[in-house]
């Protein structure tokens, strides 16, 4: 018994061994055939030719030249307020009277001896055409008429610089001048504002003097107040060392709604390209050397070759940046799937 247990394992392996030498030996091994189904899909951009504008904003100041704020000549006590607050008035028109009580006394006084020396003026004069008299009494009266003469008009003018008239015609915007209060050269009486010619004032950076000229177009924003399309009037040929800035006015518009020293925003439109080359900044990579590049899908039909395009950037406006050399109308740049290939990877165009 012992023996049979023996030989039954060996019998085993015999015929295990006989069917392995049966088997057949696998020696070819299926390679995988690339079809277009394989190929890595991309989506692409045509590049085609687009408008481009680019602006930039800066601070600006409303402003006036017809903003006057009115004071007396000369001291005096106010006898009369003409106008109040909200009056619209003429230029000329009359707006403050100041007492001339002094001075009319005074034209009274001259005007007396203004009258005795033309009396006498007039008799020397008859009398030098006839001869009679000496040519210094005839002179001496002619100078103390001609002299009364001018201290009454001096006193006409100082009459009538009490009046304090409006420069220009506008509106009364505030008038501080009481009855019976002292007015005097340093004290304001009235203020006469005009918004017909009304303008903006802005500081730009000296890194955008190259860039600015008369006839720029440019919009002005008021938030909550309006926006105007205007044109840059007059720019300034001066850089002010201080904060390295240049200044620039807009005229505006009648009947805006602006009002005098409101603070606004001005886009200044510095380029307008009608066929530029553009791309959406989320598309523009850029590799260890720091250079900005886009892959391109490059061939025909559905096979496409990838091509990188190193590219000279320009301005950004938005979202996009303008393309100035590097890409041609007509390209194909990979806008799905760019990061994912490598150059010379033939790639499939899936439709968008």
């Amino acid at each position: 018994m012992r023996r049979s247990a023996a030989l039954i394992p060996f019998a085993y392996l015999l015929t295990l061994g006989l069917f392995g030498c049966g088997a057949p030996e696998a020696t070819d091994v299926e390679e995988p055939v690339e079809t277009e189904q394989s190929k890595f899909a991309v989506e692409v951009l045509p590049i085609q030719p687009q408008p481009f504008t680019h602006r930039f904003s800066v601070q600006g100041n409303i402003e006036t030249d017809r903003n006057a704020l009115l004071t007396a000549e000369f001291a005096g006590a106010i006898e009369s307020v003409l106008v109040r607050e909200g009056d619209e008035v003429r230029k000329g028109a009359a707006l403050v009277k100041i007492d001339t009580d002094v001075i009319d006394k005074s034209m009274a006084e001259i005007q007396l001896q203004l009258d005795l020396a033309k009396v006498v003026f007039e008799r020397q004069e008859e009398l030098w055409k006839q001869k009679i008299g000496s040519e210094i009494e005839f002179l001496q009266a002619k100078t103390q008429y001609e002299g009364l003469q001018r201290s009454m008009a001096t006193l006409l003018e100082q009459k009538d610089m009490a009046v304090v008239r409006a420069p220009f015609s506008g509106v009364v915007d505030r008038c501080m001048a009481k009855v019976g209060e002292l007015a005097s050269p340093a004290m304001p009486l009235v203020r006469i504002v005009n918004l017909s010619d009304m303008k903006v004032r802005a500081m730009v950076s000296d890194h955008y003097a190259g860039r600015l000229k008369e006839g720029m177009p440019a919009e002005v924003v008021v938030s909550g107040v309006d926006t105007i399309q205007t044109k840059v009037g007059r720019v300034g040929q001066y850089i002010n060392p201080a904060n390295r800035t240049l200044e620039i006015t807009l005229p505006l518009p009648n009947g805006t709604g602006f009002l005098p020293n409101m603070y606004t925003s001005v886009w200044l439109e510095d380029l307008n390209l009608k066929g530029a080359i553009a791309l959406p900044s989320s598309l523009i990579q850029q590799d260890m050397n720091g250079e900005d590049f886009v892959f391109v899908a490059v061939g025909k039909g559905s096979e496409r070759t990838v091509e990188k395009r190193i590219l000279k950037s320009g301005v950004g406006s938005g979202d996009l940046i303008l393309i100035e050399s590097g890409l041609r109308i007509g390209d194909e740049v990979i806008s799905k799937g760019a990061t994912r290939v490598v150059v010379g990877q033939e790639v499939s165009i899936q439709a968008n």
